[in-house]
């Protein structure tokens, strides 16, 4: 080896039956198309060499005089190899110059002869920039090394583009994300990282876990590098962030290309069945979902059959259940909103609500006394013109109504998302459809001393219990 010769050379000096240097030698080596990181007396980067075209890369830490080293060719050099005399104690005891370039080959610089493969299927996560430590973990990056793409968080909004090596350098560009609002702090973070980071071109260092983005041979952003599936070793069906989505309202703000606010789009979550249920803008939808590796997977949603007057609504609700059932999305849970990648492109993005917090707001009991509730779900059936409905005195805590032959009234306490009934009591009328008869009698069943979760979605009144809907009220002007 090419350190075997100097320490050769080393010793024959010291010898003191030899009282010169040998002659200069000449030997073959081969350079590599890439150089890697290493540490001499400070972190630098090294060239690859070896000496026989079978045998193992190693790190270069010295020069080889009059050899214009060019990223991306193989060579083949014959060099001289002279001993140095005396030589400081931080320099090296040989020195190296180039004799002839017996080969110089284009080598294509891939991903998968760089030390940039290590970062594949890892989560970097800001720890330092300009020097600053970072207070949280709301700026990350993942790398999609075959694809050449990114994704990840800013701080507040998804983060999305490409990136491109050679050697030891990486290129980030076309750097996009999405167009949220967040607290003002968090977003004069985001603006300093994304104005760093954005189409900017670096030196990169990995040096144990962590890995430093440099220009002008300092550390501009530096990251701790964190398995993204250590959370699966963790217990649990290997995505336990996932539990954290229980108890809250997922509104849609984002779907393919397009923000939306007020979009009457949600779905809330149920963990423990692994099962998924909301509006789809119009219509109330349900369906089954399982999550694995950061991947969650949507089956097909089922609805109700309602048509709403704005064509526009339910255009995009029949583009929202096409793009959710049955696909599987990679998805990123962050500071209360839950992005689905598709092949690293943002499709869907929702923002946390917390339902107690909604259903507690009195002006929403104002908006619910102010209607009439017709029944159009009454446990697995859907209903039309059932003759069934009922209207709240959000005054009085009374409601009344009809079961469809009889009028009913009864006592109603709504605290938080909660709402409970007292006993209905009815009119002793006698209907002459038996059918019409036995679905009051259900009615009356489900309404009286009975509690369910509840939500007012659009133009629904929904029941629920135990993540299923009872009952289903369609809205209707007084």
């Amino acid at each position: 080896m090419l350190f075997e010769l100097a320490i050769t050379f080393a010793t024959t000096i010291l010898a003191p039956v030899q009282q010169k240097q040998p002659s200069t030698k000449t030997q073959i080596i081969y350079v590599k198309e890439s150089k890697e990181p290493c540490t001499g007396v400070a972190p630098m980067e090294c060239l690859q060499v070896k000496e026989s075209a079978n045998a193992d890369w190693s790190n270069f830490y010295t020069n080889i005089n009059g050899f214009k080293y060019t990223p991306g060719y193989r060579y083949k050099l014959r060099v001289s190899v002279t001993p140095v005399k005396n030589p400081p104690a931080d320099a090296p005891n040989v020195k190296y110059t180039l004799v002839k370039v017996l080969e110089k080959k284009r080598v294509r610089v891939t991903a998968a002869n760089s030390q940039w493969t290590s970062i594949a299927g890892k989560k970097w996560i800001l720890s330092k920039m300009d020097n600053a430590d970072q207070p949280d973990e709301a700026i990350w990056v993942e790398f999609d090394t075959d694809k050449k793409r990114i994704h990840g968080r800013s701080g507040c909004n998804g983060l999305m583009g490409g990136f491109s090596t050679s050697g030891n350098s990486i290129t980030f560009s076309r750097v996009a994300g999405t167009l949220m609002a967040c607290e003002a702090s968090l977003m004069r973070r985001e603006g300093s990282f994304l104005q760093q980071f954005g189409d900017h071109t670096f030196k990169y260092q990995v040096v144990g876990q962590q890995v430093s983005l440099l220009e002008d041979g300092k550390p501009v952003l530096q990251f701790k590098l964190q398995d993204k599936d250590a959370r699966q070793d963790q217990g649990g069906n290997g995505d336990t962030d996932w539990s954290s989505i229980s108890g809250k309202k997922w509104v849609m703000t984002r779907l393919n290309e397009a923000s939306i606010s007020n979009s009457g789009v949600w779905l809330e979550f149920d963990p423990a069945k692994n099962r998924f249920y909301g509006k789809g803008g119009c219509n109330n939808i349900s369906g089954g979902y399982s999550t694995a590796n950061n991947a969650v997977t949507f089956t097909q949603a089922v609805s109700t059959f309602m048509a709403c007057p704005d064509a526009g609504v339910m255009s995009r609700e029949a583009d929202f259940l096409k793009t959710l059932g049955g696909h599987t999305f990679k998805y990123t849970l962050a500071d209360g909103t839950i992005s689905l990648f598709e092949n690293d492109h943002l499709v869907m993005q929702f923002a946390m609500e917390d339902k107690s917090a909604a259903a507690a707001n009195p002006n929403q009991w104002t908006f619910i006394g102010s209607k009439k509730w017709n029944v159009i779900k009454l446990n697995d059936a859907t209903l039309t013109d059932s003759g069934i409905w009922i209207e709240f005195d959000t005054e009085k805590k009374r409601f009344h109504g009809k079961g469809g032959c009889n009028s009913i009234s009864g006592g109603y306490n709504a605290t938080g998302d909660q709402i409970k009934f007292a006993q209905a009591v009815s009119t002793r009328m006698a209907c002459p459809d038996p059918a019409v008869m036995r679905r009051e009698a259900d009615f009356l069943k489900l309404l009286s001393e009975a509690s369910y979760r509840y939500d007012v979605a659009d133009q629904t009144l929904n029941l629920y219990k135990d993540g299923k809907i009872i009952l289903m009220f369609g809205m209707q002007d007084k």
